[in-house]
C-alpha cells in the first residue's frame, strides 16, 4: 500500500476522500497496526490501480481469529456486532468535484445515462461474481454521483438523486455481503436520504427492506417484522418482485419468533409475485432476484431457523437444481445452507461435499455470509475429520484468506 501510494503520488488524505475511510484508520493500516478488511482492500485497489495485488495480500485469519459461529449452527447469517454512530456524509474528491462543476446540461444527461447502464451491469457482475468484483466499481461511481449532486439542479437533479440512491443501496448490499455491517448501514442511510429528497417511495421501501436484513443479522425477529411491514406500507399497492422480496423477509422475521405456519404462508404469497429474471441485472426492478428458485432457497433458510433441517434439505436441493447459472452467489448460499441442514441430520460426508461447493463460491466471490455459515458447521464436522470429504472441507476452510 505504501509503495503504491509513493509511486502514484497519493496521500493518505486523498485516499480517505475516495475510499470514505478515516485518515487515522488508513494510517494504521499503512503502518501495519491494523489488519485491512476485504472491503477496504477493494477500495484501495480501485484508488491505487493495484491490479489485484492488494486484495490478494489481505492476511488470512487463523482459526482463533475467524468470526465466531452461531451457537446452534442455524442458517442465520453471522454479522458483526455494530455500535451505532453518527452517519458521516459521503466525501467528495476535489478533482472530481471540479470536473462535475464544469459539466454542461447535455454532458450531464449523457453521464447519467451512462451511469444508469453501468448500474445494471454492476448488478449482474455481483450476481455472477460477488462483492469482490463489484464493490470497487459501485464505489467509484458513487464518488462521481456524490460530486455531481453538489452542483446539479432540477430537473436533472431528480434523475441524479434516483440514480445515487440506487448506487448507495447497492453499496449497502455489497458491504453487507462482504461482512462490513457498519458500512452497509451507512450507505443504506445515504440511499434513504437521496430517496426521501426526490420522493422515491419505492426506494424508501427498499431501504427499509435492507434495514430489515440488518435486523435479521442481529436475530431481532420483532424488528425484522416491523421493518418489513413498514416497507410494505411505503411501497403502497405496487405488486411485483419488490413485494415478493419484502414478503419473504417478513417470513424470516416470523421464523425467528418461532411462528411456522404464518411464515410459510408468506413465502407462498411471495411465490405469486416471483419473477423469471435469469439475466440478473435488475432491469425488472428491485427484487428481480426473487425467482421461484430463490424463494425456495429462502424457504430452506426458514425451515432451518425453525429447527426443521429435514425439510430444509429438500428446499435447498430444489433451489440448487432450479437456480439460474447467473446467480452463482445464491447457489453458494444454497450449498452452505444444505451443508448446515445435512450436518444437523447427521450426514457428515454429504454435508462436507455441499460445504466444499459453497466454499468455492465464498472464495471466488468474497461473500462473508457464506463463509460465516461454513465456519459455523466446521466444529460439528471436525469430529468426522477421518472422512475424506470432511478432511477436504476443513483443509480448504483453514486455507481460505479472510473474507
Amino acid at each position: 500500500m505504501r509503495a503504491l501510494m509513493e509511486e502514484r503520488g497519493v496521500s493518505l488524505r486523498q485516499l480517505a476522500k475516495v475510499t470514505h475511510y478515516d485518515v487515522g484508520y488508513l494510517s494504521k493500516v499503512a503502518n501495519d497496526l491494523k489488519r485491512p478488511s476485504l472491503p477496504l482492500a477493494h477500495q484501495l485497489e480501485a484508488a491505487l490501480d493495484a491490479g489485484g495485488n492488494l486484495v490478494n495480500l489481505v492476511p488470512a485469519r487463523t482459526g482463533a481469529q475467524r468470526r465466531a459461529p452461531v451457537a446452534s449452527a442455524s442458517i442465520r447469517d453471522v454479522g458483526q456486532t455494530v455500535t451505532p454512530r453518527p452517519l458521516p456524509a459521503p466525501v467528495v474528491d476535489s478533482f472530481v468535484d471540479r470536473r462535475m462543476q464544469r459539466l454542461s446540461v447535455s454532458h450531464t444527461e449523457e453521464l447519467l445515462s451512462h451511469l444508469r447502464e453501468q448500474w445494471f451491469m454492476l448488478v449482474r457482475t455481483d450476481n455472477l461474481l460477488g462483492p469482490r468484483h463489484a464493490l470497487g466499481g459501485v464505489c467509484a461511481q458513487l464518488t462521481i454521483l456524490t460530486a455531481l449532486l453538489r452542483h446539479v439542479r432540477p430537473p436533472l437533479r431528480d434523475t441524479a438523486l434516483r440514480l445515487a440512491a440506487r448506487y448507495a443501496e447497492s453499496a449497502a448490499w455489497l458491504y453487507e455481503d462482504a461482512g462490513d455491517l457498519i458500512a452497509s448501514r451507512r450507505w443504506t442511510g445515504h440511499a434513504m436520504e437521496y430517496a426521501l429528497e426526490v420522493g422515491d417511495r419505492p426506494m424508501v421501501a427498499w431501504t427499509l427492506f435492507r434495514r430489515s436484513q440488518h435486523a435479521q443479522f442481529e436475530g431481532n425477529g420483532a424488528q425484522v417484522v416491523g421493518l418489513a411491514e413498514a416497507a410494505c406500507r411505503e411501497q403502497g399497492n405496487v405488486a411485483g418482485p419488490m413485494l415478493a422480496a419484502i414478503l419473504q423477509q417478513h417470513a424470516h422475521g416470523l421464523a425467528l419468533s418461532g411462528v411456522e405456519v404464518a411464515s410459510h404462508e408468506l413465502l407462498d404469497r411471495a411465490q405469486e409475485y416471483a419473477t423469471t429474471d435469469d439475466a440478473g441485472d435488475a432491469r425488472a426492478g428491485h427484487g428481480a432476484f426473487c425467482t421461484p428458485a430463490y424463494l425456495e432457497l429462502q424457504r430452506g433458510r426458514v425451515w432451518l431457523t425453525l429447527g426443521r433441517p429435514g425439510r430444509a434439505v429438500d428446499a435447498f436441493e430444489s433451489a440448487i437444481r432450479e437456480l439460474s447459472p447467473t446467480y452463482q452467489r445464491d447457489r453458494g448460499l444454497a450449498h452452505a445452507g444444505l451443508s448446515i441442514a445435512l450436518t444437523q441430520e447427521r450426514q457428515p460426508e454429504a454435508a462436507a461435499s455441499a460445504a466444499v461447493q459453497a466454499l468455492t463460491v465464498a472464495q471466488d466471490s468474497g461473500s462473508s455470509r457464506i463463509f460465516s455459515m461454513l465456519a459455523s458447521v466446521a466444529p460439528h464436522l471436525a469430529r468426522h475429520a477421518h472422512l475424506n470429504p470432511v478432511a477436504e472441507f476443513l483443509a480448504g476452510l483453514a486455507a481460505t484468506p479472510a473474507v
